[in-house]
């Protein structure tokens, strides 16, 4: 279900945006939750939460406890450049 949620989310977002985010903003309980989902290990699972830079489908992740699921962002710094 977890997993669904986010696939459809990304797949409006690309659909409105034409591209991929730059950033999954994602906080730590759900992404526990969604590589659960996915039958990861549990080794692997501690492994991934504790590197610094991670991606998902090909998209950067930053775990933060200040959102509830996740957000999708295009980098502001990115898109001006």
């Amino acid at each position: 279900m977890v997993c669904e949620e986010l696939l459809g989310e990304l797949i409006k977002y690309q659909m409105r945006q034409k591209e991929n985010p730059d950033v999954l903003r994602v906080n730590p309980d759900y992404y526990k939750m969604l590589l659960e989902q996915l039958a990861y290990p549990e080794w692997l699972i501690k492994r991934k939460m504790n590197r610094v830079n991670q991606t998902l489908l090909g998209i950067n992740i930053e775990i933060t406890g200040k959102i509830k699921k996740f957000e999708l962002q295009k980098n502001k710094k990115l898109a001006e450049s």
